[in-house]
């Protein structure tokens, strides 16, 4: 689910939003997959600010720069019991800005399609995220390797809106909104559960337009069969 998607906003747009955001890019139009570094929106001193961070998060205990399991997307069903999830889900909140996402369907009226999913009116979409913040667990002598840490992020995902499931799609991003955007932000060290449930009952459906981008390879009917 939403393994790659795009963001094209210029900071003009950013501040019409929110004026008081600390800015530290112009803008950036780019089409974003798992590793690329994209834009998201985070809390430090009690100020917003705009800042990059790679796509697909990877934890902080982890020994290395990546990880064998996909990390760019978290389930909010499972999220209070993965360890991958569960302390960035208590305390470090991201909004991501998003202009399209894409996805591969093998069901519905574009079956054999990778479609795109953009908002009704073109608007900037801002989905609910998480964050860690990965280092070297050993120190390297080598002065080429050090300052290897980085910041990383992954999109929160739900059950689908009607709009999205009859095209063939079973997920989507958490999509919030105005003040839900800093609720979110602020939501922190509380209980989980708390979390889940106060995300859950701000989060919305937007409406949205499809179109299709590229046919699939050939031979997608096996997955859609299986």
């Amino acid at each position: 689910m939403c393994s790659n998607y795009t963001v094209k906003v210029s900071r003009l747009t950013l501040k019409s939003e929110n004026p008081e955001l600390d800015l530290q890019m112009d803008e950036f139009n780019e089409r974003l997959h798992p590793g690329g570094l994209a834009p998201v929106v985070v809390l430090q001193n009690s100020k917003q600010k705009v800042t990059p961070m790679r796509f697909s998060m990877i934890p902080s205990w982890s020994k290395e720069p990546k990880v064998k399991f996909a990390t760019h997307n978290a389930r909010i069903e499972s999220i209070t019991e993965k360890p991958a999830w569960r302390l960035p889900f208590q305390s470090q909140h991201c909004h991501v800005p998003v202009t399209a996402f894409y996805e591969s369907v093998y069901t519905g009226p574009f079956a054999g399609n990778v479609i795109k999913f953009t908002h009704i009116n073109d608007e900037l979409l801002w989905s609910a995220g998480i964050f860690d913040f990965w280092k070297p667990q050993e120190p390297t002598a080598d002065p080429e390797q050090k300052d290897q840490g980085f910041f990383s992020f992954a999109i929160l995902t739900r059950e689908p809106s009607k709009f999205i499931l009859d095209h063939g799609h079973d997920r989507t991003p958490i999509f919030v909104q105005g003040p839900q955007k800093s609720k979110w932000l602020n939501s922190v060290n509380k209980n989980p559960g708390d979390i889940v449930r106060d995300l859950l009952s701000e989060a919305y459906h937007p409406e949205l337009k499809v179109e299709i981008e590229r046919p699939l390879k050939p031979g997608w009917e096996k997955r859609a069969a299986g």
